[in-house]
């Protein structure tokens, strides 16, 4: 079984350095493959910027190998190249920002399974703000817009 870490939001300010590096120990060192999930950034169009800023953020912290991946809706969580790269990845990490989108993107989706499958084999899953809530038993969310 992998590890999971929960952090609360500002993913890349700096403040989450220490689990961070943490996290890419645990997964094997600074050649690990490390995914960046942006689907909760989606739905106000910020997932590319925030992908970016997660490669950029990891890279800082030494990873060599990390990408954000396609994965922005339930249809591209489907995409065979997304579920491939979500098998091989030995750190998963989850943005931050629409809670409820990023749930209605992962759930039961193929992508979703591989996360499953791949923690189960010792990949680390990481998520932030929307990510971490994700991760959880339960997620509260108003019937207002996330």
């Amino acid at each position: 079984m992998g590890y999971i870490l929960l952090a609360g939001g500002a993913e890349f300010s700096g403040r989450m350095a220490k689990p961070d590096r943490r996290a890419i120990e645990l997964a094997g060192g600074l050649r690990a493959s490390i995914s960046i999930i942006p689907a909760a950034a989606a739905p106000d169009n910020n997932h590319q910027r925030a992908g970016k800023n997660g490669v950029s953020w990891f890279k800082k912290l030494g990873a060599v190998n990390v990408a954000a991946l396609p994965l922005i809706d339930r249809k591209s969580a489907d995409n065979p190249a997304v579920v491939k790269s979500l098998h091989r990845s030995k750190m998963v990490y989850l943005l931050g920002g629409f809670p409820r989108h990023l749930a209605q993107s992962l759930g039961g989706s193929d992508s979703w399974q591989a996360i499953l499958a791949a923690h189960r084999s010792g990949t680390v899953i990481a998520g932030s703000s929307a990510g971490a809530m994700i991760l959880c038993c339960l997620l509260y969310t108003s019937d207002a817009a996330d």
